[in-house]
């Protein structure tokens, strides 16, 4: 299953939102990725300016940007997968929040 194009088209009559579902995961990956490298050099270049007034050493720069970068990222990550998974599930008429209610 290396092939996405052949995916795709297996998967086109059982389950006709995949293709969008696959292309809105992709891009909330990327936008996780993004997310990451642009909350780790803000973190970074914010403690080089500020560095005389943090009362750490400049060693551990690198960590407290690595993990905040981490934060951020799986935050925006872990959201925009749910969305894409909620749209896939109401495309496929199985999420009831978005479907109307009859009495």
């Amino acid at each position: 299953m290396n092939d996405i194009k052949q995916l795709k088209d297996q998967q086109r009559d059982k389950h006709p939102g995949f293709d969008a579902y696959l292309d809105c995961m992709t891009r909330s990956l990327f936008t996780g990725l993004a997310t990451f490298c642009l909350g780790f050099s803000g973190t970074y270049f914010a403690q080089k300016i500020i560095q005389s007034k943090i009362r750490y050493p400049a060693k551990y720069n690198i960590l407290v940007a690595s993990l905040v970068a981490t934060g951020i990222s799986y935050q925006t990550t872990s959201s925009r997968t749910r969305s894409c998974q909620a749209a896939w599930m109401a495309f496929e008429d199985k999420h009831t929040i978005l479907k109307e209610e009859t009495f």
